[in-house]
């Protein structure tokens, strides 16, 4: 290391005041820049150091490992806007998704694993030992690795009980979850073919593909007539698609033999792509719920 023979400007000296405590009531100091080696790449940077006048040693204004080359420097402060703004875009689509894309029934705002009653009823228990695990497992694996869960079964079995449990866990860990049943999902997308629409199709397909989670709750019930069965199920399909990669979560009050009837040979193929199915076999979940 080679010492610099310039003495700093005086500005620049008397700003050392402020990041070195030594110097905070004093100016009995000079200052130079030496040629020091950078913490992060090894290379030639640039090193401030300070002189207390009548001593004979130079003094570095940084600690030790603190010091960075100018390319470095200039890096560290790139991934601080980018972590800003990552986190800044992060809030926003949560906020977006709160408001747009989170639809939990007034009777299930509360509906948890801990709530989810099993009493020994069918497949129940093993269903919500699924659900849990599917939890448990979303945030070790990489997204890559994430899988689609399907849970099938007649209506009041508790499959949105369960979706939503899972759903509101992921939420409080801060993943970008929407949560709405496939009927008010298509309803959204239709609303966008309106003159003045303020949202566009793409618009809405974008949040779909950056949710970290999305779950589409009753999967099949949502068309009515010849016209509405037709769109639905090729919007399901492109829906399913673009899902490709990213984890959904579906409900359906149809079997594996029925559902693609229901939603399309299309779509109910793109299902089967890293999804595990689980079909509910128990009496009617709501008996088990009593008012007093």
């Amino acid at each position: 290391m080679k010492d610099a023979t310039s003495s700093l400007p005086d500005p620049f000296r008397r700003c050392m005041k402020h990041y070195v405590a030594e110097l905070k009531d004093r100016d009995d100091y000079e200052a130079r820049m030496s040629e020091g080696e950078c913490a992060s790449c090894r290379r030639k940077a640039n090193k401030p150091e300070y002189r207390i006048f009548g001593q004979k040693e130079w003094r570095s204004a940084y600690k030790e490992g603190e010091i960075e080359c100018k390319a470095c420097a200039d890096q560290k402060e790139l991934d601080k806007v980018l972590e800003r703004n990552k986190t800044g875009l992060h809030e926003q689509l949560t906020s977006r998704f709160e408001k747009e894309y989170w639809h939990i029934p007034d009777d299930l705002k509360n509906a948890g694993f801990k709530n989810f009653k099993v009493d020994g009823y069918g497949n129940v228990s093993e269903a919500k030992k699924a659900a849990m695990d599917y939890v448990k497992t979303f945030a070790a694996l990489y997204p890559e690795n994430r899988y689609n869960l399907t849970i099938m079964g007649p209506p009041g079995t508790g499959k949105t009980h369960l979706v939503t449990a899972i759903a509101r866990t992921l939420k409080e860990q801060e993943f970008l979850v929407m949560l709405l049943t496939t009927g008010a999902l298509l309803s959204k997308i239709k609303a966008t073919y309106q003159k003045g629409a303020s949202q566009t199709e793409e618009g809405i397909f974008n949040y779909l593909r950056k949710a970290d989670l999305l779950v589409l709750d009753d999967l099949g019930s949502e068309a009515r007539s010849k016209d509405e069965f037709d769109w639905s199920k090729n919007k399901l399909f492109e829906i399913i698609n673009l899902r490709i990669g990213k984890p959904t979560i579906y409900t359906s009050n149809f079997n594996e033999q029925h559902l693609p009837t229901a939603i399309g040979e299309r779509a109910f193929s793109r299902l089967y792509n890293n999804n595990k199915f689980i079909e509910l076999v128990t009496d009617d979940y709501r008996k088990n719920f009593t008012i007093e």
